[in-house]
């Protein structure tokens, strides 16, 4: 518990390990998606001016309009992107919306994708306002700049809630990261990283052997020894 000037406010703090992911509803009705190795720390119960939730990694909001009804004003969403040091490293500010947010620690840049409403993207002193369809990307630790993308494959950013891994000219490394995160394996290259882009979609319900063949297909070879995949030059 933190203590507030007017009330003790009670934090709880979900997370999910490699392997897993989780849906959880906010005293609010709000419902937040967990993706895999991800984690929200939020109040056990909204105060009557602002709703606000830390999270890392990925996660997919639907949040439910809150209104204060003695002042009629509707009470903002607030998503602090962390690290895990504790650093902030920006904030969505929404009223009442859809949106996914990837800010995995292992990945260069954080996506902010909007489907539904409108939501404000903050990083720093920068701030841009996103319609739905578009995506907000801005490095993970160095620049200001909020760059916002239009022509977003919606189906792709929301492929890991849907249960499946969805690859559009996605790089070998970015791959085995999703893979490590869902399988709750460790990846080890022997040499270099082989300089391949793969598209398609896949089930996450396949076993890892399974997506180890299709790799291999293009000429990927793995070797599996326990928990470790490692990827022959």
């Amino acid at each position: 518990a933190e203590d507030n000037a007017r009330q003790k406010i009670l934090f709880n703090t979900m997370s999910t390990p490699r392997g897993r992911q989780y849906l959880l509803v906010l005293s609010d009705g709000t419902k937040v998606w967990l993706n895999a190795s991800s984690s929200i720390r939020y109040p056990a119960a909204f105060s009557d001016t602002e709703r606000k939730v830390e999270i890392m990694g990925e996660a997919y909001f639907e949040v439910s309009p809150m209104t204060n009804k003695e002042k009629d004003l509707k009470i903002p969403f607030i998503v602090k992107i962390v690290s895990a040091d504790g650093r902030e490293r920006g904030e969505v500010q929404v009223l009442g919306t859809h949106f996914n947010i990837n800010s995995y620690e292992d990945e260069t840049i954080v996506k902010a994708t909007l489907l539904e409403g409108s939501v404000k993207i903050v990083k720093d002193k920068n701030s841009r306002m996103l319609l739905p369809g578009q995506q907000a990307q801005f490095d993970n630790h160095l620049s200001e700049d909020i760059r916002v993308s239009n022509n977003v494959d919606l189906d792709a950013v929301m492929a890991w809630k849907n249960g499946y891994f969805s690859f559009v000219n996605t790089d070998l490394a970015a791959i085995f990261r999703q893979i490590s995160r869902w399988y709750d394996v460790d990846i080890e290259y022997k040499g270099e990283v082989p300089d391949r882009r793969f598209g398609g979609e896949v089930s996450r319900n396949t076993n890892v052997s399974e997506v180890l063949k299709i790799l291999e297909k293009s000429k990927v070879y793995c070797t599996v020894e326990g928990k470790k995949i490692i990827v022959m030059p």
